[in-house]
C-alpha cells in the first residue's frame, strides 16, 4: 500500500515516453529491412512484453535509453508460442505478425488480460483465412494456417487493435489486401498505426475508416526515429495541475495524433490554462472550474482521472461512452464508481452515460486499484483536492505504463 498526503503541483516534469508508440514501433522494426534505432526509450511492463516477443521472433534489441533493433531473416516455424503478459495491444497486434513466422500460434497471457474477451479476436483471425484450434476456450489462443484472405471483414466495436495488427502484417503478404471494418472505435489510435507505417516506407489507403486497402509485397525500411512523450501517462501531471497548481511537462508533440491528446481540449473546457513555450507544455490551475462532457468512445483510459476533474468542479460532469470502460485492466465504470463513492462524491448512470455531481473536493480514504494503472495514478492525483490522505492498494500497478510515476511526484 501507498498513502498519499495532500499536495500541490509545481515545478517541470518530462513526460514518459509513449508505449502506444514503443509497441507498434518495435513491431514494425522487427519487420523491417535494416537497423532501427528508437531514441527517447522509456520502459514499462508493457513495452518489456513487446521486447521479448521480438526477439523470441529473431530480433536483436540493445541499449536502454536508445533502443537499437536489429531484425533477422524470417524463417517459418513449426510452432510459434508467445507469452503477451498483460498487453493487450501486444496480444492482438502479434496474433497477426506472428503468422509470418510460424504455421502453429499459441498466444498466453497472465493478470488481468485473462479476463478479457478474445471472442472479437478469434473472429477477426477466422475472417483472414486462419483456422481456431480451441474455441472453446479463452487462453492460449490457438490457430493455424496463412492470412490468405484478399478482402477481410472484421469488427471493430470493441477494439481497434487487431485492426492495428492487420494492417502492420498486410504490407508483407504477397497479395493485395482490403480490410473492411464495422464499427470502428479508437479511430486515433489507427491513425497513429497508419502514420508510423508510413514513416517506414509502406502506403495504406483509409477510405473514411471502414475500408483499408494495402498493396502486398511492401518492405518496411528500418531508420531512426525519436519516440513521442506519452499524452495517456501525461494526462495525470495535466489534470492534476488543472485542478491545484501549475507544471511544465517536457517531452510532448504538440501536433501529435495520440489519442490522450484530447485531454488538452477537456482541461481547457474545464478552464485550465495552458500554454506552449519553446516546445514544454504549461498547465495552470482553473480559477473557475467548470463541469466537462466527455465522450470516451475514443479515450477510455483517460475516464480515472478525468473523473477527478470532474471532482474538482461544481456541477455535473456528463460522461458519454462508459460502454468502452467494462473490459479493461478492471471493469472502470465499477472501478470508478467504487473510487468515488470512497471519496464521498455523488454519481448517477444511465445507459452508457455517467454522470458525476462535484463539490470541488473530496475526502480521503483507501482506495482498491483493483490492479489498474490508471486507477492508482487517478486515486493519487484526487490528492490534490483531499484534505485528507489517500491510501492505494497495489500501488505498483503503474508499472504497466508509468513505472517512475510516483518518482516524478516526489512521493
Amino acid at each position: 500500500m501507498k498513502t498519499i498526503k495532500p499536495f500541490q503541483y509545481s515545478g517541470e516534469i518530462q513526460a514518459n515516453s509513449s508505449k502506444s508508440h514503443v509497441q507498434r514501433l518495435l513491431a514494425i522494426a522487427l519487420l523491417s529491412s535494416g537497423r532501427t534505432v528508437l531514441t527517447g526509450f522509456g520502459s514499462c511492463d508493457d513495452t518489456k512484453a513487446c521486447i521479448a516477443i521480438i526477439e523470441q521472433l529473431g530480433a536483436q534489441v540493445k541499449g536502454q535509453d536508445t533502443l537499437t533493433i536489429s531484425p533477422t531473416a524470417r524463417n517459418i516455424q513449426q510452432e510459434v508460442n508467445l507469452f503477451v503478459h498483460e498487453s493487450g495491444l501486444s496480444l492482438r497486434m502479434f496474433a497477426f505478425i506472428a503468422t509470418l513466422f510460424g504455421e502453429k500460434i499459441s498466444l498466453s497471457a497472465s493478470g488481468t488480460l485473462l479476463n478479457r474477451p478474445v471472442n472479437s479476436l478469434k473472429k477477426s483471425l477466422e475472417k483472414s483465412g486462419l483456422t481456431i484450434i480451441h474455441s472453446d476456450t479463452n487462453y492460449p489462443v490457438e490457430y493455424k494456417g496463412e492470412i490468405t484472405s484478399e478482402i477481410i471483414e472484421i469488427d471493430g466495436s470493441e477494439s481497434s487493435q487487431a485492426l492495428t495488427g492487420l494492417l502492420i502484417t498486410a504490407p508483407l503478404l504477397s497479395t493485395d489486401t482490403t480490410i473492411s471494418v464495422s464499427n470502428l472505435i479508437s479511430k486515433p489510435y489507427i491513425d497513429l498505426t497508419i502514420q508510423l507505417m508510413e514513416e517506414f516506407g509502406i502506403f495504406v489507403t483509409n477510405e473514411n475508416y471502414k475500408s483499408f486497402k494495402i498493396a502486398g509485397n511492401q518492405k518496411y525500411t528500418g531508420r531512426e526515429f525519436k519516440i513521442e512523450g506519452d499524452w495517456s501517462g501525461a494526462a495525470n501531471h495535466i489534470v492534476g495541475a488543472a485542478i491545484s497548481g501549475e507544471i511544465k511537462l517536457k517531452g510532448l508533440k504538440e501536433d501529435s495524433t495520440q489519442a490522450d491528446k484530447i485531454c488538452l481540449k477537456i482541461v481547457q473546457q474545464f478552464g485550465a490554462k495552458t500554454t506552449w513555450d519553446n516546445g514544454d507544455l504549461i498547465i495552470s490551475k482553473a480559477p473557475k472550474p467548470t463541469p466537462i462532457q466527455v465522450d470516451l468512445t475514443d479515450n477510455p483510459d483517460l475516464f480515472p482521472v478525468l473523473a477527478i476533474l470532474a471532482c474538482a468542479a461544481e456541477g455535473s460532469s456528463i460522461f458519454t461512452g462508459t460502454n468502452r470502460l467494462i473490459y479493461k485492466e478492471s471493469n472502470r465504470l465499477q472501478t470508478v464508481e467504487e473510487m468515488l463513492d470512497v471519496f464521498g462524491v455523488s454519481f448517477s448512470t444511465s445507459d452508457n452515460t455517467i454522470a458525476i455531481h462535484g463539490s470541488g473536493k473530496i475526502i480521503g480514504g483507501l482506495i482498491n486499484s483493483h490492479n489498474d494503472h490508471r486507477i492508482a495514478m487517478a486515486a493519487t492525483i484526487a490528492a490534490c483536492i483531499s484534505d485528507q490522505e489517500i491510501t492505494i492498494i497495489n500501488p505498483s500497478c503503474v508499472g504497466k505504463s508509468y513505472p517512475k510515476f510516483f518518482n516524478d511526484l516526489g512521493l
